[in-house]
Parts: C-alpha cells; structure tokens; sequence
C-alpha cells in the first residue's frame, strides 16, 4: 500500500467515525451541512478508490476527479454561508449585510480566477497541450485555489468579529469554526505553493491537504460532544464586564440600525 492510498484509508475511515458519533449525539439535524460535507467525502474517496482499482480505461478518473471538485465547492461555500448563518442568528440585520457581501464576492472571486487562467496555461506548459482534459484540470485548480482563498477570507472576517464582539454561540459551534479555518488556510496555502512550484507537486500537494483534513476530523472527534451543544462560549477577548456591555450595546445597535433600513 502506497502513501497515498494509506492517507486515503485513514481519512475515510475518520470520516465514518466522526458520522456514526455525530448521529449518535443526534447533531445531524443541527449541523445538515457538515454531515453533508462528511458523507460526501466518504463517497467521493470510495469512488475514486473503486475507479483506480478497476483501471477503467473507457472513463478517464481525472473526470471523476473535476466533478467531484465542483460539488466540493457547493458544499464549501454552502458550508461558510451556515457558519454564518449559525454565528449571527441572533443579529439578523448583520446577518443579511454579510450574506448580501458573500453575495457579490464569491461571483467576484470566480471571475477573477477565470482571468488569471491563461497566463498560468503561459506557465505551466499546458497551453500547447493537445489533451483538453489537462486543460481543464488546470482550470480546476485555478477556481478550486480562488474559491478556497475567498471561503477563508469569509471565515476570518467571522473569526476576527467573534474575537473582537463578545458573541455568545454553543462550544460546538465554535469549535466546528476554528477547524474550519484551519483547514481553509492550509489548503489556500498549499494550493497557493502549487502555482509557484511545478506541476509535478501535485500529488504531494493532494496528500498534504489529506493530513489537514484527518488533522481537523481527529480535532472534531475530540472536542465535539452533546454538551457543547447546551454549553454557550465567548471565544474573543476578555473584556471587563463594563467594557463588554457597552460592545453589546454597539453590537445590538448596529443591527436594529442594518434592519432599519432593510425596512425601508
């Protein structure tokens, strides 16, 4: 068994653990999407695994691969608008200034990723390359880097204005942001190496990624439990309980002023 194969085998089978314990703690029905997020990265590793060992020559894995990659980006910016969603239920006025926001830079973010694919085909080498197929995986990983950068963008800004405004959430919750952002900012980051360094990192790159993810499965595994759920966390600053109020009392003024003029 390759290294590869043997990070594969350990990241799904995380994976199946951390979907029995979530059911079994009956948060499924709380966190829809990221048991969405789990059962699809069980599926997708076992049909890519199946494909690799039936050695299909009538169907090219590196297809397979590109689809699997676009439903990923469903779900991951599925999952930023949830964590939101869940981070600022009790601020609705913030809560639709920031999805109006997500709105417009996401779209941004695909059309800007369109416009740097060319001068990565200069690169890269590819442009001269016959196979379309290499074209498009190229494409791919220049949308898949773009729409990771603006996923934890998204998550830092959440993460800096939970830090900073003493917002009340389940230990849950926050515990499922911070794994959230950690593996956004390795992926960037490592996808981001791949468009400076050669092609030929790509499996290396593939199987690093691989490790964060059976990092944060192994973090959710530890920490999420059925009392996080009932126990409400400040995970910002230790404000004194004068200062706290009045940053409350921003907070809260902020959003009647946001729905205000919704209203209007």
């Amino acid at each position: 068994m390759n290294l590869t194969r043997a990070i594969q085998l350990l990241s799904e089978s995380l994976t199946i653990v951390l979907i029995f314990r979530i059911f079994f703690l009956r948060l499924h029905s709380v966190y829809r999407v990221f048991s969405m997020f789990l059962c699809f990265e069980v599926l997708s590793t076992s049909i890519m695994f199946l494909e690799a060992a039936l050695h299909d020559k009538f169907f090219d894995y590196r297809i397979t691969w590109i689809l699997f990659k676009v439903i990923a980006w469903v779900l991951s910016l599925w999952m930023v608008y949830a964590l939101l969603r869940a981070t600022l239920a009790n601020l609705p006025g913030i809560l639709r200034l920031s999805q109006k926001i997500l709105n417009i830079v996401f779209p941004l973010a695909a059309v800007a990723a369109i416009l740097t694919i060319q001068p990565e085909y200069a690169a890269s080498g590819l442009s001269s390359a016959v196979d379309p197929i290499d074209r498009a995986v190229l494409v791919v990983l220049v949308m898949d880097r773009s729409i990771s950068t603006v996923a934890l963008l998204a998550l830092l800004a959440m993460l800096v204005f939970i830090l900073w405004f003493p917002v009340q959430m389940p230990r849950n919750l926050a515990v499922f942001s911070v794994g959230f952002v950690a593996y956004f900012a390795s992926k960037t980051m490592l996808l981001l190496l791949h468009s400076f360094f050669a092609h030929q990192l790509l499996h290396a790159i593939s199987n690093a990624i691989s490790l964060i993810l059976v990092a944060c499965f192994t973090y959710w595994l530890v920490f999420l439990n059925a009392e996080g759920e009932r126990a409400p966390v400040r995970i910002g600053h230790s404000w004194r309980s004068a200062e706290q109020t009045r940053l409350i009392e921003q907070l809260e003024a902020m959003n009647t002023a946001l729905l205000r003029s919704a209203r209007r």
